[in-house]
């Protein structure tokens, strides 16, 4: 590589170039409630809903309240769960007689229907990809620590339920990602979520089980322990291809034949979490070690060894392993064209063929240090999801590196690689960087949370999605990857085409800076386009503690501060 096909841009840089701009950066409108909003979430329908003295969504084009139920008041986020490719708004409310489920109508705010059939606190909510039924996990205890849940499938249509049933085997609760202002809420989002296959549904919490999902009668269970101390998501989604399932906890994989239970083979422990895996004919890729929150500790563990080990299907044997990762490592990309592994670590970009023998190792420039004012804070190395925390076992000059968390490939072929200041540009076919940009941290407390969320939502959605957990090419794949829900006719046109929209998703990033405007400077976002690095908007955050979300979509941010809500664009061009 020639240091002539890498361009590295400063953002100050950028900024001069959106000097002129009438729309990037501009405020488009303020919402204001009488009273504070203690919360705010991005409606996959494009609109803001919000929580405190009442539950509200917000028109996101207008700033104007499109419904507000004060009835529904003093919730906190996880107390409000979408089901996402429907009109479906689940509250849960909890009193000292019960806890009651509210399914509203996320367009309008209007009760479709009722229930005080919940028995304790939602810990898990997850709709079934092809059926109008949503399956809700609860538990009698919200503290840490392992508890036995309840199950309740309810008809989405009505709220009748279908069935309710006891989990066989106790499970371990973790913190919420969404967490409270008052109290710590703890659930299931430490472990992967539940696998929907025909009449069949896998869980692979405390071992593997297999419940049926129209009686929620228990098929059977392989009891065995997931949780590698107080880590969250270290163990892989299943995998499920043609009569078995596959599964990894604390560093060993399992095949288990589907309709039986009977344990095929066991794996060799391989010492450190196996957060990925990823099936090609008969081997599966998964990856090694990585950082994982402690949510005990309230750190990150890096866990290695760092690498990739291949398995073969039939027993279970390593076909081959590579562990030459160094203090970081991304996701695996499979490039199937080119009978490649994609993977990075700190310092390279490295492809590995099939048969685990080195294709390339190209340089990357991941050399940025955060500078200035967070330099007394703890910025740890990532590999997949969380929220803040040091790193243990680390260097306070290397929790100061950034390093590749996520590698996303884009329609062209283009590989993307990015970290918490980073996002580079790399030719997977010529072994090529074809851009660097790097980013200067901003200088506000906290604003490593903010980058965290927006990397680990890719790495995370990307290895839990339902078509990540059937075999490649299989007919349960193609089913995941067909709209989730077959009856859109009860949503709007403008819902259907969001939708619709949700799918080409993925053309920008958003990255936290130093921006400028004018004489002003501090924190802000920038919107770089992945195909080819340009920058396409900014926007200046006039706040010391932003609280914001982003919609990637239409290219805008809503801000929360206090019992206002701002709306800005970032972007100067709107899909």
């Amino acid at each position: 590589m020639t240091r002539k096909s890498v361009r590295l841009f400063a953002v100050s840089l950028f900024a001069i170039a959106l000097a002129t701009s009438a729309f990037a950066g501009s405020n488009l409108w303020t919402y204001k409630n009488p009273s504070d909003i203690k919360w705010h979430k991005l409606s996959w329908n494009g609109n803001i809903i919000f929580g405190g003295d009442t539950l509200a969504c917000i028109d996101a084009q207008s700033g104007q309240a499109i419904w507000t139920r004060p009835d529904l008041n003093g919730l906190t986020a996880y107390q409000v769960s979408e089901v996402e490719g429907s009109p479906y708004l689940l509250v849960t409310k909890n009193s000292m007689t019960g806890t009651k489920l509210s399914a509203l109508n996320v367009e309008t705010g209007k009760t479709f229907w009722e229930t005080e059939k919940l028995k304790g606190a939602t810990i898990g909510v997850f709709p079934h990809p092809t059926k109008d039924l949503v399956l809700i996990l609860t538990s009698g205890s919200q503290g840490q620590g392992k508890t036995t849940p309840d199950m309740i499938m309810l008809n989405l249509n009505d709220g009748n339920v279908v069935w309710e049933q006891k989990f066989a085997d106790k499970v371990d609760l973790h913190q919420a990602d969404q967490r409270s202002r008052w109290s710590p809420h703890y659930d299931l989002s430490g472990h992967q979520p539940p696998i929907f296959e025909g009449d069949a549904i896998y869980f692979t919490y405390g071992g593997a089980h297999r419940y049926d999902v129209n009686t929620g009668k228990m098929a059977w269970a392989v009891p065995y322990d997931v949780t590698e101390g107080r880590l969250k998501r270290a163990n892989a989604q299943a995998v499920i291809d043609g009569d078995l399932i596959y599964t990894s906890a604390k560093g060993q994989l399992r095949a288990v034949d589907k309709n039986t239970g009977i344990v095929k083979w066991i794996s060799k422990d391989y010492g450190a979490g196996i957060a990925e895996m990823q099936m090609r004919g008969n081997i599966i890729y998964g990856r090694m070690g990585g950082t994982f929150f402690d949510d005990k500790k309230n750190e990150w563990d890096l866990k290695k060894p760092l690498g990739i080990v291949a398995i073969s299907t039939s027993d279970g044997q390593p076909t081959w392993r590579y562990d030459k990762m160094k203090d970081s490592i991304t996701n695996i990309l499979m490039l199937d064209e080119q009978k490649t592994i994609l993977i990075a670590d700190k310092d390279e970009v490295v492809g590995l063929s099939t048969n685990g023998q080195e294709a390339f190792r190209q340089p990357i420039n991941f050399k940025h240090k955060a500078g200035g004012g967070e330099k007394a804070m703890k910025v740890a190395r990532f590999g997949l999801g969380g929220l803040k925390g040091g790193l243990k076992g680390m260097s306070d000059d290397k929790k100061m590196d950034d390093v590749p968390v996520n590698i996303t490939m884009m329609p062209g072929g283009l590989a993307v690689v990015r970290g918490k200041q980073h996002v580079i540009g790399f030719d997977p076919s010529g072994h090529q960087v074809t851009f660097a940009n790097a980013y200067e941290a901003p200088g506000f407390a906290g604003w490593q949370k903010f980058a965290m969320i927006s990397m680990t939502a890719m790495s995370y959605t990307m290895n839990t999605a339902g078509a990540a957990s059937t075999s490649f090419g299989s007919s349960s794949n193609t089913m995941y990857n067909n709209s989730r829900q077959g009856d859109l006719s009860r949503m709007s046109s403008a819902m259907s085409k969001r939708f619709s929209s949700t799918k080409a998703a993925g053309k920008y990033v958003y990255m936290l800076t130093q921006v400028e405007e004018g004489k002003d400077k501090g924190a802000g976002l920038v919107a770089v386009e992945l195909a080819n690095g340009e920058l396409a908007g900014q926007v200046l955050l006039r706040d010391k503690e932003p609280d914001y979300v982003v919609d990637e979509l239409n290219g805008q941010l809503y801000n929360l501060r206090g019992n206002s809500i701002e709306a800005y664009s970032i972007r100067t061009t709107v899909r």
